[in-house]
């Protein structure tokens, strides 16, 4: 069995009980690189990139230790992972280059593809100019001048921070070597003739011909070396076309100064950023959108996002500016939703549902269950991601699978009152999607068993009943009588239910006699309310002086029985029904759906369930830009 070292089990338990404990993580890498154990080196290293992939030195770091293990290829894997995650870092690149420098030294053509991938990487970073130098360096010292030309002429055409110095450097490299080795052959020889022309004097060689030379061994045309006057020419002409390229590149530094000035940390920390830096960051972002360049945006844009990893509104704003573009980024962006979500943003449940509702629209139904089903394991209890995924397989066609989730989240709920607002989703699915009447019933019973005095559980049977054609009487008045019936049942609200009981026989039953007994019932329930109320008011002693009472008599409290000519639009006085009549007097005849007597139960809603109000319209409660109609930023979360 492999020995450990001795410390290591301590260092590990610090950051295996807070993976957030950066320092604790340093101190881990620390006491790994110092040991010679590089299994144990590896896993550190390993464990901590991988959560904090934007710590471009301990890349480094990591790479040096494997160089000093000897091993290349590992040396060669652990670049590579780290200039894929953090691609911006030119001390990274630099890092590298100096590498390939010691291994493929005399590869000519692999150098240069190297320092191509870090120009096409970086090279736009305005902090990018120790590469560019180095690139110029390694080009000039292989005598490769022409190179070095077109190196500049790409460089002084990039907005960086050592514009300027860029620009003497490369008057110094044109003073200090003849036109014809900087510049390719076509260049010069077409500058050579602008010249000739300039200067009148187009049959002048550059050297007098000599009877020394045999015929056919004349040197080519470029090979002729100007005059001195030639020259100076040349390298005016030279320097002109670029001092253009330098005050329109002097022009870009200019308008982005003061914001490349307001970037105090442009490397990744897990401390918060002041606020002033996330501003300038905003307004940087919404210049460079202005300037339409969408190589420089989406560079600045990872700029941003490794300075600003932990605040996932840049990730949303990269997201969104990746989807106005035109043609296909869907990779594009789901790199970014990737990196977000799994790397900086595991327990961010906007940024799932975000993500998941991209990978739906794109027809990914699979990789957007895999993204709900992790974010609901990481962030569980949350009842916007259990009705995501429930909806989601709903869409896709899988209703077996929507129904299991149902039960489960039913059964797992910890919550009462989000228990049931699922058996009341669930009910209307089965009803509505699997056209199952019975087994929607068998889902609120249950729960009225749970939660008997809950008035929407039963008005949810109501409607349900409401749903049969024909509609069964008696099933719609037994549920009507479950909740009158209750023994502890709110009084005000069996008085509402009594009252949508007599509303329904009168348009339903066959029974008159069933009818006047729906009567009494109701006048019964009023009565008890009334006493409930005033021994109530007796029992808080209220010193308010008693109001006036109305003229009108109380004979009337028990109606007359119905008459032909009332059963079509039959009301209940004011002194009847008192408080408890509904708004629309229940003409509309819908007893237990939405637009009935679910407005009268509005008047009474439970002051324990949060989440009665409005539940009749389905809509989970949201804020912020529609991106994604009613799945862009959820304001809060609920929990069930």
């Amino acid at each position: 069995k492999k020995k450990t070292l001795p410390e290591l089990d301590k260092y590990w338990k610090a950051v295996n009980e807070d993976p957030s404990d950066f320092t604790g993580w340093t101190y881990l890498l620390q006491y790994v690189d110092q040991e010679n154990d590089a299994e144990a080196a590896r896993e550190a290293y390993e464990k901590f990139l991988e959560r904090y992939p934007y710590c471009y030195g301990y890349w480094r770091k990591y790479a040096d230790y494997e160089k000093k293990k000897g091993n290349p290829d590992n040396v060669q894997k652990v670049f590579d992972q780290g200039l894929n995650a953090i691609s911006l870092s030119v001390d990274l690149w630099l890092h590298y280059i100096n590498h390939c420098k010691s291994v493929h030294e005399k590869d000519e053509a692999k150098m240069r593809e190297q320092y191509e991938r870090a120009i096409q990487a970086c090279g736009l970073e305005f902090r990018s100019d120790g590469l560019w130098e180095s690139y110029i360096k390694w080009e000039q010292e292989g005598k490769r001048l022409s190179r070095v030309t077109a190196l500049y002429d790409r460089l002084l055409s990039t907005p960086t921070f050592g514009y300027m110095k860029n620009f003497q450097s490369f008057q110094e490299f044109v003073s200090a070597n003849p036109p014809q080795r900087i510049l390719t052959v076509d260049d010069f020889l077409t500058m050579r003739a602008e010249v000739k022309v300039l200067l009148k004097s187009d049959e002048t060689p550059g050297a007098p011909p000599t009877d020394d030379v045999p015929p056919g061994e004349e040197p080519a045309a470029h090979e002729i070396p100007p005059t001195d006057e030639e020259t100076r020419v040349i390298r005016e002409k030279i320097m002109s076309s670029r001092r253009k390229m330098h005050k329109a590149n002097a022009n870009a530094v200019a308008a982005r100064r003061t914001y490349e000035e307001g970037i105090k940390r442009p490397y990744f920390h897990v401390k918060p950023l002041e606020r002033c830096q996330l501003k300038n960051w905003k307004e940087y972002l919404d210049f460079e959108i202005e300037q339409k360049d969408q190589d420089r945006i989406i560079i600045l844009f990872e700029r941003c996002l490794i300075a600003c990893a932990l605040y996932d509104e840049f990730w949303l704003r990269f997201v969104r500016y990746l989807e106005s573009l035109t043609g296909d980024n869907a990779e594009k962006i789901r790199d970014v939703y990737s990196r977000a979500c799994t790397v900086h943003h595991p327990k961010k449940p906007n940024l799932h549902l975000q993500w998941a509702t991209f990978e739906e629209g794109q027809g990914n139904f699979d990789k957007a269950a895999e993204i709900l089903e992790n974010i609901d394991t990481v962030m569980p209890n949350l009842l916007q991601v259990a009705y995501r995924r429930i909806n989601l397989e709903r869409r896709r066609g899988d209703l077996d699978k929507s129904c299991v989730l149902y039960e489960s989240y039913i059964t797992n709920s910890k919550n009462r009152t989000i228990a049931n607002n699922i058996a009341v989703k669930y009910a209307r699915f089965l009803c509505k999607c699997k056209n199952d009447i019975d087994k929607a019933v068998k889902v609120l019973l249950k729960a009225t068993e749970k939660d008997k005095d809950n008035p929407r559980l039963y008005l949810q049977l109501i409607d349900l009943g409401l749903q049969r054609n024909p509609v069964d009487t008696q099933e719609v008045v037994g549920y009507m009588d479950l909740f009158i019936e209750r023994e502890h049942a709110d009084l005000e609200q069996r008085v509402l239910f009594a009252q949508r009981k007599v509303e329904f026989l009168e348009d339903f039953s066959a029974d008159i006699k069933q009818v006047l007994k729906a009567h009494e019932q109701f006048q019964k329930c009023i009565k008890q309310a009334k006493e409930r109320k005033k021994s109530k008011n007796e029992d808080n002693k209220v010193d308010s002086s008693p109001p006036k009472k109305g003229k009108t008599s109380d004979t009337s409290s028990v109606p007359p029985p119905p008459t032909a000519s009332s059963q079509s639009s039959y009301q209940y006085s004011s002194s009847a029904s008192g408080p408890y009549q509904s708004q629309q007097q229940f003409q509309s005849g819908q007893y237990g759906s939405q637009s009935g007597y679910q407005q009268s139960y509005q008047q009474y809603p439970p002051p324990s369930d949060p989440n009665y109000a409005n539940y009749q319209n389905w809509q989970y409660s949201q804020s912020g830009p529609q991106a994604y109609g009613p799945y862009n930023q959820w304001s809060s979360y609920n929990y069930y």
